[in-house]
């Protein structure tokens, strides 16, 4: 019988927990050639859902990556610190390297690749985006020979559930469902990383990166996160046929891609917008498959764990795993940020006096914007609060929806800053 494969795990938090119960308690067959050997976390006090055996714990996690009776680090610090440099480590030493870690992969996925080679090491990283979504096999095998148009994605689990329990429950705003998804573990103590945009922004830069053979600095995307959606934005998206959803998005114009992070109404009737809670979704257009979607669940302990595990099957049943983080780079150029084309659904809140819709009409007829049809609302509760005024607009291009919002807001008629959502009526 072969040697079983020996494990080394950095970091003791919700995923290594998962990671344990799969490695130790699960009774899938997996644990009969994957052996759990150490387990490194600064902290060993803390309660967890899932014990480990005392005996394997340490705090010393370079001493985990130099023990030569361990054959994969499997790295769940997070981050592009302490991360980075032990990632580095058992690559130097020749060790084969699972992570969850989407920054670390982003930013430093190629010089990661080119280390793993120069010392006949593999680096698998399918944990990294998606969660139980296993996106980057299909990249990497399925679609490996065909040429990728476009990807349209739901990528964070905590903004889908949010949004979704905004959409079914009357009146509740972000921050309720923020605190809901606390506490149902979907979100974390502190979300910004997701509510900005950016978890979601670390995660397409990766899928373009292997999509599309281009690195892209997650800084460099074009993003806006969900804090600003409203309850009143929720409500209206669904009068009028669509869901709100956080949006990823990939395409290629011409010879630039068109890169952006975003909420985005999404028709009602499509796969995406059907997509709820803390499960994610990506759709892949590409000329000879066409299009494509993956669903799965993308937040919380066992879907991202599973997508470690399922990397660990890899690495016992492969012994040649691609060389590079992408073959044969293409490096399209970004499409500038103002020349993004689309739709918009537009929301202030305005005076009740006459002429305010003229006003607004010019402001954005001044930048070539055209109006397909205006909603406004009364608020008859405290008329001095001003009322809301909704406007769908036809095709235009970010920056001319900036430039008119700029405008806009300078108006005395406006009481609050306007809030812009994008409109993908074709994903």
């Amino acid at each position: 019988m072969a040697r079983p494969l020996r494990v080394g795990l950095l970091g003791y938090g919700t995923i290594g927990c998962g990671v344990i119960k799969m490695l130790t308690q699960s009774g899938l067959d997996i644990q009969k050639s994957v052996r759990l050997v150490k387990v490194a976390d600064l902290d060993q006090e803390r309660p967890r859902p899932v014990e480990v055996d005392r005996s394997l714990l340490t705090k010393d996690a370079e001493a985990v990556v130099r023990d030569p009776q361990i054959d994969v680090i499997v790295e769940l610090i997070g981050g592009v610190g302490a991360a980075k440099k032990y990632v580095e480590m058992a690559l130097d030493l020749g060790k084969d390297v699972v992570t969850a870690n989407k920054y670390l992969m982003a930013l430093y996925g190629d010089e990661l690749f080119e280390r793993a080679v120069k010392n006949k090491a593999r680096l698998l990283f399918e944990a990294s985006v998606a969660g139980g979504v296993p996106i980057i096999q299909v990249l990497r095998e399925q679609l490996s020979s065909d040429r990728v148009i476009s990807i349209n994605a739901i990528l964070n689990g905590t903004c889908n559930y949010i949004l979704t329990r905004m959409e079914q429950v009357p009146g509740m705003d972000c921050a309720a469902a923020v605190a809901e998804a606390q506490a149902r573990g979907f979100a974390e103590a502190d979300p910004t990383l997701d509510l900005s945009g950016m978890d979601t922004a670390q995660k397409i830069s990766i899928l373009v990166r292997k999509a599309f053979r281009t690195r892209i600095h997650p800084e460099d995307i074009d993003l806006q996160g969900i804090s600003g959606v409203s309850n009143v934005d929720v409500r209206t998206a669904v009068e009028m046929g669509y869901r709100i959803k956080l949006l990823a998005r990939a395409k290629r114009v011409e010879d630039s891609l068109e890169v952006w992070v975003a909420p985005a109404l999404i028709p009602e009737e499509a796969i995406m917008a059907q997509v709820k809670n803390e499960f994610n979704a990506i759709a892949i257009n590409c000329e000879a498959h066409q299009e494509q979607i993956y669903i799965g669940k993308g937040a919380g302990m066992m879907p991202t764990a599973g997508a470690i595990v399922g990397d660990l099957y890899t690495l016992l049943n492969h012994r040649e795993l691609p060389s590079a983080f992408a073959e044969r780079s293409l490096d399209l150029r970004l499409l500038e940020r103002s020349d993004i084309k689309c739709r918009y659904y537009l929301r202030l809140t305005v005076k009740d006096q006459p002429g305010v819709l003229a006003r607004v009409s010019s402001a954005l007829a001044d930048k070539k914007i055209s109006i397909a049809s205006v909603v406004q609302k009364e608020n008859s509760s405290d008329p001095a609060r001003g009322v809301p005024l909704m406007i769908i607009t036809h095709t235009t291009t970010v920056g001319a929806i900036a430039e008119a919002v700029r405008v806009i807001d300078r108006e005395s008629i406006i009481l609050e800053p306007a809030h812009t959502i994008r409109i993908m009526d074709v994903l």
